[in-house]
């Protein structure tokens, strides 16, 4: 991959403020808010009493009473009504913030100037070293890439996204990201219940979400790919690379050991995120 560039990229913000942010939050969030430290981060899905994912999203601390949420564009006010509906007698706002963020990929110690005086969030991803930062005010860096620059990096680091590979049917446990943003340890939170029986399932959830590496060009997303005459694999997101694809997609539990398959005379290696 290329380095040290700039990718501008579209998130949605929610300032969460108040004496009771950080209890309410607790007891919202499947991630252990108590553990985030002050300005650092850590990711966590946000769920119906269903279990079923309303939004994957960031926390970060930014004080005592102040947590900033960051997700995928378009779904912030989805996630404030969410919250908004187990926000009673709780001394909390709940404010949809318009910020900038620009995701930083190159060694720290050449970060373009423009980024010095803020304070770095790390991603830390297979295939995928970077730093995000997050502004009040536009972010005008020369050459920095566009959008959809950034959908290249994240599929092939496995990161799902929004609309595509989580939907509002996802479970958190199909998607790859329980390690990363869920805690078994803390107390009760909206949504834990169906979180914890897939958890304590030796055969775990119905489909899981996997990484595709091939050769030709790369299959459009909603295309299911077939080994031995059924179908394997729904794909969701894919992008080119230098040497054919990559793709996100989910595959049945009933397939798992299919770990190879054919596609348009090339093979792909299938790998779970």
């Amino acid at each position: 991959m290329n380095k040290n560039l700039v990718i501008e990229r579209s998130r949605d913000f929610i300032k969460v403020l108040g004496p009771d942010a950080l209890s309410f939050l607790q007891g919202q969030l499947s991630q252990d808010v108590e553990s985030v430290e002050p300005s650092s981060s850590k990711w966590s899905f946000l769920l119906e009493p269903s279990g079923k994912v309303v939004a994957w999203l960031r926390i970060t601390c930014l004080g005592k009473e102040e947590f900033l949420l960051d997700m995928d564009s378009g779904f912030a006010e989805l996630v404030k009504d969410r919250l908004s509906r187990f926000l009673i007698r709780t001394k909390c706002t709940l404010e949809v913030s318009p910020m900038s963020m620009v995701t930083y990929l190159g060694p720290e110690s050449e970060t373009p100037k423009e980024l010095k005086n803020l304070v770095p969030l790390l991603m830390d991803w297979p295939n995928l070293k970077a730093l995000d930062y997050i502004s009040s005010e536009k972010l005008e860096i020369v050459e920095i890439q566009p959008k959809e620059a950034w959908d290249q990096f994240r599929v092939i680091a496995g990161i799902p996204a929004m609309g595509t590979e989580i939907t509002d049917k996802t479970i958190p446990a199909a998607t790859g990201q329980i390690d990363r943003s869920v805690s078994f340890t803390k107390g009760c939170y909206t949504g834990q219940e169906l979180v914890a029986r897939v958890d304590s399932r030796n055969a775990g959830p119905p489909k899981h979400l996997v990484i595709l590496d091939g050769g030709g060009d790369p299959p459009a997303p909603g295309i299911a790919l077939s080994h031995e005459g059924s179908e394997v694999i729904e794909i969701t997101s894919s992008t080119k690379t230098e040497s054919g694809f990559c793709a996100l997609g989910y595959r049945h539990r009933s397939n798992k050991e299919i770990n190879r398959i054919n596609y348009k005379g090339f093979d792909i290696e299938v790998r779970e995120i």
